[in-house]
């Protein structure tokens, strides 16, 4: 059999396999990368096209494709898959995150010792199904896969290799982000930005944050700076423009225009 000949049943032993391992240990273990043009859909989550197709040709052929053999397009992976009769379409639109939900999640992983979590961690899940109930990203703008469990890992991925303990390949994530500015303000100021988590969930349990209007523009972001926590050039993050409840952390929850 050529490259590109695959059957279905090692295309399922793939999602499965990629299922048991989480994405992100998933592509680190056969050497690719995430998805860019093409994600195959199955059973309402999105799986890296070109990464299955790899895989896959181990469960027909013995050996896993290299990343560097083939395409992710049409002419390679999507079409084989597409022939097998699996859905394959370009990914959701990343929404970005803004600094609420960035301290939630940095507030599990701090709880971790900064250690990695998986996507398969209750704890996580529950994250997941909180965020999914913040008021920041209308409905409209949200896929199926909205700050599911695997995002959410990934995310959490991302902050980690921000962390100066950290011995990883980097991700996505650089210095200039607001990953960064969070995990600075966690390690700045651990205890009171583990309040300003606390006060987000309090906020959401209270229902007064699911009362907050949508961000209005996609260049706004939602902020919980803490009274004395500080950006990553030293100035002070407590003059933004107070947009939310001041329930949401221990100052205020703020709309900052990047």
């Amino acid at each position: 059999m050529k490259i590109g000949e695959l059957t279905r049943d090692a295309v399922l032993r793939a999602l499965a396999e990629c299922d048991r391992l989480g994405p992100e240990a998933f592509r680190e273990t056969y050497g690719f990368g995430s998805a860019r043009k093409y994600v195959l859909v199955h059973d309402g989550k999105e799986y890296d096209s070109k990464a299955i197709a790899g895989v896959a040709h181990r469960y027909c052929h013995g050996r896993a494709l290299r990343a560097d053999e083939f395409s992710g397009g049409k002419a390679a992976a999507a079409g084989w898959l597409l022939k097998l009769g699996f859905e394959v379409r370009a990914p959701m639109r990343s929404l970005d995150w803004v600094w609420d939900e960035l301290v939630l999640a940095c507030a599990l992983l701090a709880g971790n010792d900064w250690a990695h979590i998986d996507a398969s961690d209750e704890r996580v899940i529950e994250l997941s199904r909180l965020l999914q109930k913040l008021p920041f990203h209308p409905e409209a703008t949200r896929g199926e896969t909205f700050r599911n469990a695997d995002g959410v890992a990934q995310k959490i991925s991302d902050i980690r290799t921000c962390h100066s303990d950290n011995i990883g390949k980097p991700t996505r994530t650089h210095r200039n982000t607001l990953d960064y500015e969070v995990l600075h303000a966690f390690l700045a100021a651990p205890s009171t930005m583990a309040e300003a988590a606390r006060r987000i969930r309090s906020g959401l349990r209270s229902g007064e944050l699911l009362s907050l209007p949508r961000l209005r523009s996609k260049n706004s972001r939602s902020t919980a700076h803490p009274k004395g926590a500080s950006s990553p050039d030293g100035t002070s993050t407590g003059n933004a423009t107070t947009a939310c409840a001041s329930a949401s952390s221990p100052r205020c929850s703020t709309s900052r225009a990047t």
